[in-house]
């Protein structure tokens, strides 16, 4: 129920910048202003605000444990869409955006409470691990699958890696290792600003979603095969993989489920800034999201069996 709820919760927030929009009280040509905002503000913030505040101090240890996992995740979704790209046969605009909703799923957002509710508070310490190179890989491969060619070189050259979020990701990390315990009231400052960030994703996706005609929101086949692959086939990889390594049942578990997330919100920031095919990602955001409502509970069954 908890579940469902928020995902519901989700489907409010991205309703909103629908009718918004149809009504006229948000404009289309504000999404793009949104996004530099989002993407350049907002967000890092709430990158930071992942490892700040009292008490929340982690041990090293741990940290590289789990960040070992996370980077072994991400090889493994990053090199399926490789394959998947490879096999399925797209014309090249389309390749980049299979590649990202392959890659990035909803991991913050909708990741965290998914955790929280099937595993326990203890599950939210991992996923926020786990979901440090997300921030990293989300802002110079998966900007560079929506805005070029996907080449693992260009995503990591320097004025790539000076954009807000990926130094923050890496500020973060430094942070997180070096268990430096920041003033719970700054920590409350950064969040304050940061949470800005999902609702803000949100709202532009519906905002988007707008612009499409209702039969089109259905989405199509591509749409579809695309989350049947991200919802079930990826988590099920990365549980069985992760099995075999000897890794612990939680990390396992907790990974296995972010990894079967609905695709990444940032998704539609990045289309509309660097010029990707917004209209197909709002798409597949749209679907994916709507479809974990029965993916998820799935997923959560077969963990349990296992």
């Amino acid at each position: 129920m908890h579940l469902a709820i928020q995902l519901l919760q989700i489907f409010g927030v991205v309703m909103v910048g629908y009718f918004a929009t149809k009504s006229g009280a948000w404009k289309v040509d504000m999404n793009q202003k949104m996004s530099a905002f989002v993407l350049n503000v907002t967000a890092p913030m709430l990158i930071l605000s992942s490892v700040m505040g009292e008490g929340l101090v982690f041990e090293t240890q741990e940290v590289l444990q789990l960040l070992l996992v996370a980077v072994l995740n991400y090889v493994v979704l990053i090199g399926g869409s490789y394959l998947v790209t490879a096999v399925w046969h797209l014309d090249p605009n389309r390749k980049g955006l299979l590649r990202f909703m392959l890659s990035f799923g909803n991991v913050s957002f909708v990741g965290f409470p998914i955790t929280m509710a099937l595993f326990g508070p203890r599950a939210v310490f991992y996923a926020a691990v786990l979901t440090i190179p997300f921030n990293l890989l989300i802002f110079t491969i998966g900007r560079e699958f929506v805005s070029g060619t996907g080449s693992l070189r260009a995503a990591f050259r320097a004025d790539k890696l000076l954009s807000p979020c990926v130094v923050a990701s890496l500020v973060a990390v430094i942070l997180a290792l070096c268990k430096v315990e920041s003033p719970d009231e700054l920590g409350q400052w950064f969040h304050l600003i940061g949470d800005m960030t999902i609702p803000g994703a949100l709202i532009i996706i519906g905002s988007t979603l707008s612009q499409i005609p209702l039969r089109a929101m259905a989405g199509n086949r591509f749409v579809y095969t695309m989350a049947f692959i991200r919802l079930l086939c990826v988590p099920m990889l990365v549980l069985v993989l992760f099995r075999t390594l000897g890794f612990a049942p939680m990390v396992t578990n907790v990974a296995a489920v972010l990894t079967g997330m609905p695709v990444a919100a940032n998704g539609i920031m990045f289309c509309l800034k660097y010029g990707g095919d917004d209209r197909l990602m709002a798409q597949g955001i749209f679907i994916s999201t709507l479809l974990s409502m029965f993916s998820v509970p799935l997923l959560n069954y077969i963990l349990y069996l296992v």
